[in-house]
């Protein structure tokens, strides 16, 4: 069974999930590991689900141990990851894509509903009138 690390406290359903799937090191804490406690920790791994908030430089994976390859970022885009240097050390990189597809639509067409009513207007009128 392939061993990962999961950097940041998951929802119980996906830590159940990822206990059926893999070997997993859970942050039962849900502490911002730092870059030397992620590559510390991940020795003898597969595989690290990090989150937004760990810092993945060029630095950090070239530490990092032959074992890893793949970084699974809980996150939509790639911004806390060096792709270069992942790319350069046969790492994979994948994301979350599309999970903030239908909230992003949503609120366009929140802005556009607001926009034609005259949302904010009626916000200042209604602030005027409790004055």
């Amino acid at each position: 069974m392939k061993k990962i690390l999961i950097t940041r406290k998951l929802i119980k359903e996906s830590e159940d999930k990822a206990s059926q799937t893999f070997d997993p090191i859970f942050n039962a804490n849900d502490e911002l590991y730092s870059q030397s406690k992620v590559i510390e920790m991940s020795q003898g791994c597969n595989g690290i689900l990090t989150s937004l908030t760990d810092k993945m430089d060029k630095e950090t994976i070239n530490k990092l141990p032959d074992t890893i390859k793949i970084i699974s970022n809980f996150a939509v885009g790639f911004g806390n990851i060096d792709l270069d240097a992942a790319k350069q050390k046969g790492i994979a990189v994948t994301n979350t894509p599309e999970v903030l597809s239908d909230a992003t639509a949503e609120i366009g067409i929140l802005l556009i509903l607001g926009a034609c009513r005259r949302a904010s207007e009626g916000i200042v009128s209604a602030q005027e009138g409790v004055q």
